[in-house]
């Protein structure tokens, strides 16, 4: 039967209703796919003019905070980038781009399994595979020789300037804030299974699920003004930053939504969400040409934090439920529904859970084995 503990019922119904839009498996396994293809095609490419570069994956599919698109025909966007080791004085940020970019279109002229199609945004190449749920973005970027090993520097049509970022130790930085409780759930999960039965991008803290929510809300909230959401890399940033260790995910929730405005700095009458392991990089930067944007982020991270404020003032699944499907969609609601009435209970009987998401918060234990990959560039393990 459920718990009667009106917070722990509370945690369950949310950890159920973020698991129901975790990117599936499968899809997961063929995005990882289609990038090592890329990458391990572009290298091929680049051999006779050593030193190459590397393509790694960037942005939530690295940090483990994907959400599926809230329509049915959204697509998952999966970052990559794209790292040629040349010097900044040998090229241009145009030749640079058009030199990605020509790789990219031989790439996908020589008949690669999923029938890409490529084309060209502001800072990166986009690879369109006509059968599957998400696309590439391969980003062009160089060596940043004022923050070796990592640190990169990428192009951008719209700026002069060569942009500075380090997505490497902004997800060991991500992985940090995480890892007591990471090493918790692994340890939890490894008296219960065979460990390696258990990638790790299928564990989930309560930050990662807490940053997911946010997301997922966020996109609700700007669903008929997709253009105007709040980017996903200042949603990330600023609730790692505001995120103090484990505990209850609802109590999380809250802490961090009413923390993450007086997180965003004022620096000479700009917006700054500054890269907290690339000063130089302003997450935030586009709010000063677009200036609704900030009011915009305001004023959803208010409706965030009310609303998961009300949902706690709920009792009974019911009305918990109601609440679910408003903020983060009725299929989430649904699904969640369906675990706590019937599958939860029946699967705490037979033994068959684990620590899926965060302290007090259960989901069904993983048991199938599934291949890690390895891949040059994936994020280091949090426990490392």
């Amino acid at each position: 039967m459920l718990t009667t503990d009106p917070d722990q019922q509370l945690d369950e119904l949310l950890g159920a209703s973020i698991a129901a839009f975790d990117i599936p498996d499968e899809i997961y396994e063929r995005a990882v796919k289609r990038y090592r293809d890329v990458g391990a095609w572009l290298t091929d490419y680049w051999e006779e003019s050593r030193p190459d570069g590397e393509v790694y994956p960037q942005g939530s599919f690295r940090l483990g905070t994907v959400v599926q698109p809230i329509h049915q025909d959204g697509e998952y966007d999966i970052d990559l980038v794209c790292r040629r080791d040349i010097l900044k004085e040998s090229t241009t940020q145009a030749a640079l781009k058009e030199d990605v970019g020509r790789a990219l279109s031989l790439y996908v002229g020589s008949g690669r399994e999923g029938q890409p199609a490529l084309s060209e945004g502001n800072r990166c190449w986009t690879l369109d595979y006509p059968t599957e749920p998400f696309h590439l973005d391969v980003l062009p970027s160089l060596p940043d020789p004022e923050a070796a090993p990592n640190g990169i520097i990428l192009t951008d049509r719209e700026l002069r300037e060569w942009q500075h970022s380090n997505p490497v130790d902004y997800a060991s930085w991500f992985q940090q804030r995480m890892r007591e409780e990471f090493i918790q759930l692994r340890e939890a999960l490894a008296k219960r299974m065979d460990i390696d039965d258990v990638p790790e991008w299928q564990v989930r803290t309560t930050l990662q699920r807490t940053v997911q929510a946010l997301k997922r809300h966020r996109d609700m909230y700007f669903a008929e003004m997709p253009d105007d959401r709040p980017a996903s890399i200042i949603i990330t940033t600023l609730a790692a930053l505001a995120y103090t260790g484990g505990g209850r995910l609802h109590r999380v929730l809250l802490d961090v939504t009413s923390k993450m405005p007086g997180l965003v700095e004022r620096r000479n009458g700009a917006y700054w969400v500054p890269n907290p392991v690339q000063p130089e990089e302003n997450f935030a930067d586009r709010w000063h040409s677009h200036p609704g944007r900030a009011r915009r982020f305001f004023g959803w991270i208010e409706a965030a934090r009310s609303d998961f404020a009300a949902i706690g003032e709920e009792r009974g699944v019911d009305r918990i439920l109601e609440r679910v499907a408003r903020m983060l969609g009725e299929e989430p609601a649904g699904r969640a529904g369906e675990v706590m009435g019937s599958g939860l209970s029946q699967a705490r009987d037979a033994d068959l859970l684990g620590m899926a998401a965060g302290s007090g918060m259960l989901g069904p234990a993983v048991r199938r084995s599934v291949p890690r990959h390895t891949f040059h560039g994936d994020a280091p393990s949090a426990d490392s």
